[in-house]
C-alpha cells in the first residue's frame, strides 16, 4: 500500500530532475545547413487586362495676365565731332602723300624711258662702230693682199704688226723682222721666211704649208698648233 503511493512520487521526481538537468546542460552543436533548393523557373506572363475607357476632356485654361510695358530706352551718346574732323584731316594728308608718290612714280617712268632711249642709241652706235671696224679690217686685208702682190717684204721691220688672217702666200719675207707679230690664221703658204725673226710671234692657226723656214729664228714663238717653240726643241717646224 505504501509502495504504491511512493512510486508516482519517484516518477515525478525523476521527471523534475531530468528537466532541471536539461536546463543546466550545454547547447548542442549547430547542425549542417541543408542544400539550397533549385531556383524556380519564371512563370509565363499573365494575360493583359482590358483597355480602360477614355478619360473625360480637361477644362480650358484661363487667359494669362498681360505683361507690363518695358521701360523707355536711354538716349544715344552724341558723336564726337572733333574726332571725325581729326580723321578727315589724316585722310586728307594721306591723299596728299599718295598724290606725291604717284607723281614721283610718273617722273621715274619718264626717266627710265629716257634711259632706255639712251641705251638703244648707244647700242646702235656700237653696232655702227662694229660694222666700221669690220669694214676697216676688210680694207686692211685688201691693202695687205695688194701690197703682198706688189711689195717686197724682205728685210722689212714688221715688229708687233697685226697681220691676222692676212694672205701672205708666196710673199718674200726673208730677213724680215716679225718679232711679236700677230699672225693668227695668216696664210703663209709657200712664203719665203728664210732668216725671218719670228721670236715671240703668234702663229696660232697660221698656214705655213710649203713655206721656206730655212734659218728662221724661233724663240718663245707660239706655233700654229698652239704649243711653244721652246718646248719643241726651239722650233715650230714640227708643230705647224
Amino acid at each position: 500500500m505504501y509502495m504504491n503511493q511512493l512510486k508516482p512520487m519517484i516518477i515525478v521526481l525523476l521527471m523534475l530532475t531530468s528537466a532541471l538537468a536539461g536546463c543546466a546542460g550545454t547547447d548542442g552543436a549547430e547542425g549542417m545547413p541543408g542544400p539550397q533548393g533549385e531556383t524556380g523557373e519564371q512563370g509565363p506572363p499573365g494575360i493583359q487586362g482590358e483597355t480602360g475607357s477614355a478619360g473625360a476632356d480637361g477644362q480650358d485654361g484661363a487667359n494669362g495676365i498681360d505683361g507690363q510695358d518695358g521701360a523707355n530706352g536711354i538716349d544715344g551718346i552724341g558723336v564726337n565731332e572733333s574726332r571725325i574732323a581729326e580723321l578727315e584731316a589724316e585722310l586728307a594728308s594721306k591723299d596728299v602723300i599718295i598724290t606725291m608718290l604717284l607723281g614721283n612714280i610718273s617722273d621715274m617712268e619718264e626717266e627710265l624711258d629716257a634711259v632706255d632711249n639712251v641705251i638703244e642709241m648707244y647700242y646702235m652706235m656700237f653696232i655702227q662702230i662694229q660694222n666700221d671696224m669690220n669694214d676697216l679690217e676688210s680694207n686692211l686685208m685688201d691693202e695687205i693682199n695688194w701690197i703682198n702682190n706688189t711689195v717686197d717684204w724682205a728685210y722689212m721691220d714688221l715688229h708687233g704688226a697685226h697681220l691676222e688672217y692676212a694672205n701672205l702666200s708666196n710673199a718674200n719675207l726673208s730677213n724680215a723682222n716679225l718679232h711679236y707679230a700677230y699672225l693668227h690664221y695668216a696664210n703663209l703658204s709657200n712664203a719665203n721666211l728664210e732668216y725671218a725673226n719670228l721670236g715671240q710671234a703668234i702663229l696660232v692657226g697660221a698656214i705655213l704649208v710649203g713655206a721656206d723656214l730655212t734659218g728662221v729664228y724661233w724663240h718663245d714663238t707660239t706655233c700654229p698648233d698652239g704649243t711653244n717653240s721652246d718646248d719643241n726643241g726651239n722650233t715650230c717646224e714640227n708643230n705647224l
